[in-house]
């Protein structure tokens, strides 16, 4: 058995997903909330809660909770249940770079996209964002519209894979 045979791809809990975005004192903010947010094309786990570098000056955050969130925002910022704006996607396997390179425009083989790395891309014409978990783990977030046909892309990339 090859690397490659124990890939998966399942859709991932539906945890509940908060936006935050920062036009003000982004130390402040970090301050309240009691951690720094990740840096551009970064992501971190505190808690729990996943913390995820979206754009400039905004954060995709998988918390049971907006409401410590809010508080941290203050003046400074806003954040926005998005709970339904995304579905993510978890692929698990040695095999997950080859995987993603398959309909891909993104380099998901370089070393440089490690665990803590994120990026935005398009799969297989639908547009992702991936968050690398671990050497093993990716996880990719795209609109609920689109989960289902990527799922399929990469079940049947996966099969000619392995």
């Amino acid at each position: 058995m090859t690397d490659r045979h124990r890939l998966t791809c399942e859709v991932a809990a539906a945890d509940a997903l908060f936006r935050l975005e920062i036009w003000g004192d982004q130390a402040a903010v970090e301050q309240r909330l009691g951690t720094a947010l990740p840096a551009p094309c970064r992501s971190a786990t505190r808690d729990g809660e996943r913390l995820i570098w979206w754009e400039p000056s905004t954060w995709l955050i998988r918390a049971p909770s907006g409401a410590v969130l809010e508080i941290a925002a203050s003046d400074d910022g806003a954040v926005t249940e998005v709970s339904g704006g995304f579905r993510r996607l978890r692929v698990q396997g040695a095999g997950w770079r080859s995987l993603l390179m398959i309909g891909g425009v993104f380099d998901a083989e370089s070393p440089a996209f490690a665990p803590g790395c994120v990026a935005a891309t398009v799969i297989h014409h639908l547009p992702v964002w991936l968050d690398v978990i671990d050497p093993e783990t990716v996880d990719a977030y795209t609109p609920p519209s689109y989960a289902a046909e990527l799922k399929r892309h990469w079940e049947r990339a996966m099969a000619r894979l392995g």
